[in-house]
């Protein structure tokens, strides 16, 4: 079979008479039209196949294999693994990736083999780690057989990769992380120091040991080559974490003399890429935590609400950047945005931020927001743990336990375990794959302070809401907002399902009318046929009225209700975080008619309270008042 596939291959290049692009990303960028991308990074697990991490990433239905809702993956083809193996060493594994369903997958390419790789010294103790001959033509014309100068070493690496795997790939993502930084030069303001915005990095600040002319230089080769191979590709600027660094790709040409404009090197570097792919970390890039001159330190925000900000925030530098260089759609067409490593911790050891709650709150609400803000893919950084959460004892060990699985190293794909992150993030993709973001009903939607979330429309046009109470204070996930969605959208009841619905499959009936968020996102769907078996929220069994005067009040209220008819109730005043301040019946057995208590709040802070009401009919709240206190 092998033999086959290279006998096609050269096949396929013996006519040299190819069609070489002649436009670039200054001219046009596609659309991308596909759905969005629920994403996850393979990695490498000893006594793992390739195919067995794909089986348990998107599932194997042969195999009872359940997966995580992974829908397209974001595996390497590094030149040396290549040379190695054999450029159509991975077909098979790409064939299993897409008959289990992956589309439109990342690839990240680069890494030569010792042979091809460049041996300067650019870096006095680091040998460049790019490719040598880099500035050799692209194209030979045939002299050699081939379209390609095989002298280019990477150009004929690339060629013959895209050639071979072009059906499976959407998104070429060119290197992985260029701009790794092992100085402050990457985050330092213009003014200060050696900053990358007025000074190109130094080959020693960063992880190419190169000029950042020789990157622009491969994501011209990349461009040229693969846009003529497969003009319906994408080329991505490799995984990219610093706006300092993306401001000098733009504003340098790849000619090796300063990255100045001429005949040889016309075009600076955002006209060799179509999409800004990124990588985002919020509980190391700052995200959690604000510098206060008055205190003298740090204010933290360790909560998912600030997290989710901080990967918004960097979205939103980059673009600042690409607009600064005319990538607005009026000068340039504006990019196309995925994001292809991103997850916060299991464990607090950074920052003393990380938990299972934190993991898959914050992974369902970055998913939301991924497509509020039109970035197409979204891959977790890694598709399982390294070790057990006992083991990690230190900051450094907190990137293995950002997996989707629970430590792979022990597991097999019949016994591994998905982590919480990963069942909500099976749970998002399995309610919302292929359903896309309405903008238009979302901000009609207009949802009040302290709320947030998304609207979708399904692929079968059934209408989706994802909402949750944002989360504003340190080290915490609680928090309590009440929404009357009823108001908003004209529904009294709305089918609820939780993160871990793709294991449960439990929902439950709410009322619209007065419905409770937490901290926890929550999936709202309109009643459909097939939710007859649901029971609804016991509406007759709420108050029918309820009465509280004064309202707003100072020292004393009274609250007043009117029940039905003979009930069990649970009434108590709770914060803004949820928790019970007063209780004012605890599973008594009200009769029909009225009931009165008076509401001491003399001890309260000022700020605004709810009642909640709990009937021994049904688990969930059948009715919470808001109390403002002075």
């Amino acid at each position: 079979m092998k033999r086959f596939y290279l006998f096609m291959f050269l096949l396929s290049i013996a006519h040299v008479n190819i069609a070489q692009v002649k436009f670039t990303a200054n001219d046009v960028v596609k659309p991308y039209t596909g759905h969005f991308g629920y994403g996850s990074n393979v990695g490498y697990f000893p006594n793992w196949s390739a195919e067995q991490l794909g089986d348990i990433s998107i599932g194997n239905d042969a195999e009872q294999i359940a997966g995580t809702g992974v829908t397209t993956l974001r595996p390497a083809l590094f030149e040396h693994f290549m040379e190695q193996w054999g450029y159509e060493f991975r077909i098979p594994t790409f064939e299993h990736y897409r008959k289990l369903g992956a589309k439109d997958n990342v690839v990240f390419v680069g890494y030569p083999s010792e042979a091809h790789r460049d041996t300067t010294h650019y870096c006095s103790t680091k040998r460049s780690e790019l490719f040598l001959n880099l500035y050799e033509p692209i194209w030979d014309d045939g002299k050699n057989g081939t379209p390609y100068n095989e002298n280019n070493y990477y150009a004929a690496y690339l060629y013959k990769t895209v050639s071979l795997y072009k059906e499976y790939v959407k998104f070429w993502e060119i290197w992985n992380e260029p701009d790794y930084s092992f100085t402050a030069n990457s985050i330092y303001s213009p003014g200060t120091g050696k900053n990358w915005w007025e000074h190109d990095p130094e080959p020693c600040d960063y992880d190419i040991r190169a000029p950042i002319q020789h990157y622009i230089r491969m994501l011209r080769i990349s461009y040229e080559i693969i846009k003529t191979v497969d003009p319906e590709a994408y080329v991505a600027i490799g995984g990219i974490g610093y706006d300092s660094f993306l401001d000098g790709v733009l504003r340098n040409t790849d000619n090796p003399n300063k990255g100045e404009v001429n005949a040889e090197f016309p075009l600076k570097g955002g006209a060799y890429f179509d999409v800004l792919s990124f990588h985002t970390y919020p509980h190391i890039d700052n995200s959690l935590r604000d510098w206060s001159n008055a205190l003298g330190g740090f204010v933290y925000k360790r909560h998912t609400d600030a997290a989710v900000t901080g990967v918004l925030t960097l979205r939103q530098r980059m673009e600042d950047v690409l607009f600064k260089h005319g990538y607005n759609g009026a000068q340039y067409p504006q990019k196309e945005w995925i994001i292809t490593e991103c997850n916060v911790p299991r464990k607090p050891l950074n920052m003393g931020f990380g938990s299972d709650e934190v993991q898959r709150n914050f992974i369902i609400k970055a998913l939301v927001e991924s497509q509020k803000h039109k970035i197409h893919q979204f891959h977790i950084f890694t598709l399982g743990d390294k070790f057990d959460e006992k083991d990690a004892k230190n900051i450094y060990n907190e990137y293995h336990l950002m997996g989707l699985y629970q430590n792979l190293y022990k597991a097999n794909p019949k016994t591994a375990k998905p982590n919480h992150i990963g069942i909500a993030y099976k749970t998002m993709s399995d309610l919302l794959y292929e359903a896309r973001f309405d903008k238009e009903l979302y901000e009609k939607l207009n949802l009040p302070e302290g709320i947030e979330g998304g609207v979708f429309i399904t692929n079968q046009g059934r209408i989706a809401y994802v909402l949750w109470a944002t989360t504003q204070k340190d080290n915490s996930e609680e928090t309590l907002q009440v929404i009357n969605l009823k108001r908003l959208i004209g529904e009294s009841t709305l089918v609820q399902k939780r993160w871990n619905f793709a294991i449960t499959q439990d929902s439950t009936m709410v009322n619209a009318e007065n419905l409770m968020l937490t901290g926890e996102p929550v999936f709202l769907f309109s009643p459909h046929k097939e939710d007859e078996s649901i029971a609804p929220p016991l509406m007759r069994q709420q108050p029918i009225s309820v009465d509280i005067y004064p309202n707003p009040f100072s020292l004393e209220t009274n609250v007043t209700i009117q029940v039905v008819e003979k009930t069990t109730w649970t009434i108590r005043l709770i914060n803004q975080l949820g928790l019970p301040v007063r209780v004012l019946a605890n599973q008594t057995v009200l009769e029909k008619g009225y009931h009165s208590w008076f509401l001491n709040g003399s001890d309260l802070q000022p700020g605004i309270y709810f009642l909640e009401y709990i009937s021994n009919k049904s688990s969930s709240i059948q009715c919470i008042q808001v109390i403002k206190t002075f």
